[in-house]
This record gives structure tokens, C-alpha cells and sequence, in this order.
């Protein structure tokens, strides 16, 4: 029996092209909500099929039409990634279906087999003591400098599925400070950031040139979302592995230093041990960081924190953010 997500999102369209083309002959046996997602619909499928003896899982993905500060990737390109990570041995999920104009679902949706985990963030929420913590960097640290290792033709983001930037692509992240101006003007003008916090944001995003300088030419995949959230872990042989690093809708070419300032950007609230072995395996990994790094990805992820603050999923993570903004700030002075 088929078991309709809340709001009807399994709709006849998607289910004939789940049933007739995406798995020619499954019988949908569960439909159940996924959460984490902000931009897209998620379900976890469980099918069974007639010559079978046991369910399968997969998780289908809706994309929402999105307005965004930052250029999302449309389904094509996010499969060309997934394929050219997968290629350099970096652990994500597996597409097995698309739809990638919503020709017959409706809107662009992808079908990944379904990878059995949990996600780091519930396990540093669980407090890990500091031998597992640091053990969970080092896993993650690795992965990051896997995914840095993927060489790209030029910085900026991508237009299509061939990866290749367009010349003028990296526009939207060249300029920190015009991005910060951007985000606070275009924000609510009854959100919640202070007149304060508005001018804490744009002092830090001064920084933005040097930063930005020092990085530039670096042409490596990023994630662009690299934190506790979108990486999947499991245990192996009784040690922590990354079972898959997940959502790469705003993956880009650039330097991995932004990727490293958003799994960081909460590090306070981590086991130091695992900010410890996220380093170590970062470097273990041929991953590179500079004398600076932490002042360098911190400024980076700049980007990523003032589209929060100036629009915040909910209240709760605005003032994770907004904490981690006025850290920034006192540490400046």
C-alpha cells in the first residue's frame, strides 16, 4: 500500500514515472517525509518488486523553485558532479533516476538509491568522547580533501553539465563586501538582525579582497554546503566512515578553504577533539592550508553566514549564526 507524504507530494504524475520508468514494475510499498532540506521535497521510498523477496529504498527528491542568492545547480549539473566525484572515489549517493526538466512529474526530480547512515550532526549531537570526535574528523577531514582533489577547468560556478565555468562565473563570489550589501538590502526589513549586527557583517566583510586574493585561481571542486547536516556516517570495522557526503545543489569551483569555514562555522559547539581531527585529516588527505586558514575560511564562509542572517530558515539557526557572527566580531578586535 502506498502511503501519500503530507501534502500530497506523491503525486499521480510522479508515481507513473516512478512505477513505468524510473522502476519499471515496483509496487511503492511506503512513502515517508525526510527532513534537512530547505529548497526541496524529499521522501524516502521503500518498493517492492514482484520477483523480489525483500524492499528496496531510494529517496526521491523535488526541487522547489528556489530564489536565491547564490547560483543553485540545476538537476543535470548536480548529476555531472555526483559522477565526477564518484569517479575520484569520494562517497555520495547513487542517481538512479531524472527527471531533470520536470517533463513528467511536473518539476525537476531526481531518484538516488538510499544509503544507510547517520548524519554527523546527530552524532556530535550526541556527544562522542574525545577519542571517537577526533576519529569522526579525521573521516570527514579525508573526504574533504578527496573532494578538493577534483580538478576543475576554472574557478566560478556552473552553467552546465559539461562542469566547465563560465568565463564570468565566479562573479557572484568576488566580492564579499557588494555581497554583504547585497544580502542586507535585499533581507526583510523586519528581520532580525540588529542595526549592530548589520555593521559587525559589513567590518567583516572587509576582509573579503585579501581573502579572496589569496585564494585566487584555486579551481578544485566545493560542496558548498560542506557541514554536519550533508554528511552521512556509518560505522566500518568498528571506526567511523563517511558513508556519503550529500546535497550538492550549490556545488562550485574554487578553493576548498570554503568548504573548511562552513563545516567550522559552529565549532564551538563540537568536541574540540573533532575540530583537532578534521584538521589532521584534512592534511592527511593532501588537503592544503595555508598559515592562515582559519582567518582565510572564516572570512569565506562570510558569504554563507550573511545570506543567513539577512534570511534565516527559522529562528534557531539565525541565532546559532547570529552567535557565531558576534564570536567573529570580538575575535577581530
Amino acid at each position: 500500500m502506498t502511503h501519500p507524504r503530507p501534502g500530497g507530494l506523491l503525486d499521480p504524475a510522479t508515481h507513473t514515472w516512478l512505477t513505468r520508468h524510473a522502476l519499471p514494475g515496483a509496487l511503492i510499498h511506503e512513502v515517508d517525509p525526510l527532513s534537512g532540506g530547505f529548497t526541496n521535497d524529499m521522501s524516502l521510498l521503500t518498493i517492492r518488486r514482484p520477483d523480489a523477496a525483500g524492499a528496496e529504498r531510494y529517496v526521491l527528491r523535488h526541487h522547489r523553485p528556489c530564489v536565491s542568492r547564490f547560483p543553485r545547480n540545476t538537476c543535470a549539473v548536480e548529476i555531472a558532479v555526483l559522477g565526477r566525484a564518484a569517479a575520484r572515489a569520494v562517497p555520495v549517493t547513487a542517481v538512479v533516476a531524472a527527471d531533470p526538466q520536470g517533463r513528467a512529474t511536473g518539476r525537476p526530480t531526481l531518484l538516488y538509491r538510499f544509503v544507510e547512515g547517520i548524519l554527523l550532526s546527530q552524532v556530535l549531537a550526541d556527544g562522542p568522547a574525545s577519542g571517537e570526535a577526533r576519529a569522526l574528523g579525521r573521516a570527514v577531514g579525508a573526504v574533504l580533501a578527496g573532494i578538493g582533489r577534483v580538478e576543475l577547468l576554472r574557478p566560478g560556478v556552473f552553467g552546465d553539465s559539461s562542469l566547465v565555468p563560465a568565463p564570468d562565473g565566479a562573479d557572484t563570489l568576488s566580492d564579499l563586501p557588494g555581497f554583504v550589501d547585497h544580502c542586507l538590502v535585499t533581507g526583510a526589513s523586519d528581520g532580525p538582525l540588529s542595526g549592530t549586527d548589520s555593521a559587525m557583517l559589513r567590518a567583516l566583510a572587509r576582509r573579503g579582497p585579501v581573502a579572496l586574493a589569496a585564494v585566487a585561481g584555486e579551481q578544485s571542486l566545493v560542496h558548498g554546503d560542506f557541514n554536519p547536516k550533508n554528511v552521512l556516517m556509518r560505522r566500518r570495522a568498528g571506526q567511523w566512515a563517511v558513508a556519503a557526503v550529500l546535497d550538492w545543489e550549490l556545488a562550485f569551483s574554487g578553493s576548498p578553504l570554503f568548504d573548511v569555514g562552513n563545516m567550522l562555522r559552529f565549532a564551538h559547539e563540537y568536541p574540540p577533539a573533532f575540530t583537532a581531527g578534521f584538521v589532521d585529516g584534512f592534511r592527511g588527505g593532501n588537503g592544503r592550508l595555508p598559515a592562515d586558514w582559519l582567518r582565510l575560511s572564516r572570512t569565506l564562509d562570510l558569504f554563507a553566514l550573511a545570506d543567513i542572517l539577512t534570511a534565516p530558515p527559522d529562528s534557531a539557526y539565525f541565532a546559532r549564526a547570529r552567535a557565531v557572527l558576534r564570536r567573529s566580531a570580538a575575535d577581530r578586535h
